[in-house]
C-alpha cells in the first residue's frame, strides 16, 4: 500500500496543513492572508493620505488671489489720510493652468499608488510560491520515508533469516538517516518562508505563518498578443504619460507667465489742510520685454521629449522581457507535460518492479537504491519546475498588470 502513497502525491498534490508545525493555529487561506496584508499596509495607508493631501492642493491652486488693503497717514492724519483697496487680476489662464498642474499632481500620486498595490500583490504571491513547493517537497520525502522504512523492515527479516546481506541494512539505513537530513532542512525552508510571508503584514502576525493554499497549476498563459497589449496599461509606463501631461500643464503655465497681470486699486484721500476728499482709481501690469521664459520653455519641451525617449525605452525593454518569459514558460510547460504524463510515472514503476524483484531475490539493492533516487529527483524536480512557472506567471503579471490566476 505504502508504494502507491507516493503516486497520489506527485499527481494529486496534498494539503498545506500537513506541514504545518504541531503547536500550529487555525489555518489561513491564501485569499484571507492576502486581504490582511492588503488593508494593514503602511505603504497603502500612506499613499490614500498623499491622495488627499493631493487634492487638497488642487482645492489650494484654484482659489483667487487675495485683495490688498492700505492706509498712510501723513503726520499720523493731521495732514492728509489715504485709504486704498487693491486686487491682482491674474489674466493669461494662470489659475486654470495652476489647477490643471495641481491635479496632475494627484494622477501622479494615484498611480504612484497603483505601482505600489501592484508590486505587493505580486510580492505576495511570490512569497507564497515557496511555502506552497516546500510544503509538497515534505509530502514526497514524507512517502519516501515511509516506503524505505518499510522495505528496511523487509531486509531486516530477510537478514535474519540469512536472505539478504548485513551490507544491506547498513546502506538502507544510511539512505533513511539522509532523508531525514533533507527532511530537516526542507522544514526550515518552511518555516523561513513562512516567516518572510508573514512579514509582508503591518506586523508579523502569527495567522500569516500558517497559510495555506495550493496554486494553479493549470492555469493557462495569456496569449502573447493580449500580453502586449496590456503592456500598455503598466502604472510604470503609465507614469511617464502623467509625467508628459504634467510638463504640457507646466509648458502651459510657462506661456500664460507672460502674460502680465492686471493691478486695479482704488481708494479715498482725506486732505485736512484743503479740507477736500478725493477718491482715487488705479491700474498698472508689467511689461514683459526682459523676461519671456524663452529659456525655461525650452527646457520643458526638452524634458517632455526626454520623457518619451525614457518611456519608449521602457517599453521596449518590457516587450523584450515579456516575449522571453513568454517562451520560457512555453518550454516549461512542455518539460512538465513530460514528467507529468511519462518520465515520472515510468520512474515510479521501475522503482515498484525493481523493489518487487528485490524481495523475490532477482535484484540487488543497489539497483533498488538506485532506482528509488531517481524517482525522488524527479520528483523534486517536477515541484521545482512548477515553483518556476509560478513566478515567471508572476513576473507577466507584475509587467502587464494582468491578473493572472497563479492561486487557486
Amino acid at each position: 500500500m505504502n508504494r502507491w502513497l507516493m503516486i497520489t502525491i506527485v499527481s494529486g498534490g496534498v494539503s498545506l496543513t500537513a506541514a504545518l508545525p504541531a503547536a500550529a493555529e487555525t489555518p489561513l487561506s491564501f485569499h484571507r492572508a492576502r486581504e490582511i496584508i492588503l488593508s494593514g499596509n503602511a505603504g497603502l495607508k500612506s499613499t490614500e493620505t498623499e491622495t488627499n493631501a493631493a487634492r487638497a492642493g488642487v482645492k489650494q491652486a484654484n482659489t483667487f488671489l487675495d485683495p490688498e488693503i492700505g492706509v498712510e497717514l501723513e503726520k499720523f492724519g493731521v495732514n492728509e489720510i489715504e485709504a486704498s483697496v487693491g486686487q491682482t487680476i491674474e489674466l493669461g489662464g494662470k489659475r486654470k493652468f495652476r489647477t490643471e498642474a495641481a491635479q496632475k499632481e494627484v494622477d501622479a500620486v494615484v498611480n504612484a499608488g497603483k505601482i505600489t498595490r501592484l508590486e505587493l500583490e505580486t510580492e505576495i504571491v511570490r512569497r507564497f510560491i515557496p511555502i506552497v513547493t516546500t510544503t509538497h517537497k515534505l509530502a514526497v520525502l514524507d512517502s519516501i520515508l515511509k516506503i524505505t522504512q518499510s522495505t528496511r523492515d523487509q531486509i531486516q527479516h530477510r537478514v535474519d533469516v540469512g536472505g539478504a546481506k548485513a551490507t544491506d541494512l547498513i546502506r538502507i539505513e544510511i539512505d533513511i538517516e539522509q532523508l531525514q537530513l533533507e527532511r530537516d532542512e526542507l522544514m526550515r525552508e518552511n518555516a523561513q518562508a513562512r516567516m518572510k510571508f508573514a512579514s509582508l503584514g503591518n506586523r508579523q502576525d502569527t495567522a500569516l505563518m500558517n497559510v495555506e493554499g495550493e496554486l494553479n497549476s493549470k492555469s493557462e498563459i495569456p496569449d502573447l498578443a493580449s500580453l502586449q497589449e496590456a503592456i500598455e496599461e503598466n502604472p510604470v509606463l503609465a507614469a511617464y504619460l502623467i509625467e508628459q501631461q504634467h510638463l504640457e500643464t507646466e509648458l502651459k503655465q510657462l506661456r500664460a507667465d507672460v502674460v502680465p497681470d492686471l493691478n486695479l486699486s482704488a481708494g479715498y484721500i482725506r486732505n485736512n489742510e484743503d479740507n477736500s476728499n478725493s477718491p482715487t482709481f488705479g491700474m498698472s501690469m508689467s511689461i514683459p520685454l526682459f523676461n519671456r521664459n524663452t529659456a525655461a520653455r525650452k527646457q520643458t519641451e526638452l524634458k517632455y521629449k526626454a520623457t518619451g525617449e525614457r518611456r519608449e525605452n521602457a517599453l521596449r525593454l518590457l516587450m523584450a522581457d515579456i516575449q522571453n518569459i513568454y517562451s520560457q514558460i512555453e518550454t516549461i510547460d512542455h518539460r512538465l507535460q513530460s514528467l507529468q504524463s511519462s518520465i515520472v510515472p515510468k520512474a515510479q514503476r521501475v522503482y515498484e518492479m525493481l523493489q518487487e524483484y528485490y524481495n523475490a531475490g532477482k535484484a540487488g539493492f543497489l539497483d533498488l537504491a538506485e532506482a528509488q533516487a531517481e524517482m525522488l529527483r524527479l520528483s523534486l524536480e517536477l515541484l521545482d519546475i512548477q515553483q518556476e512557472r509560478a513566478e515567471k506567471l508572476t513576473d507577466l503579471m507584475q509587467m502587464t498588470a494582468t491578473n493572472i490566476q497563479i492561486v487557486k
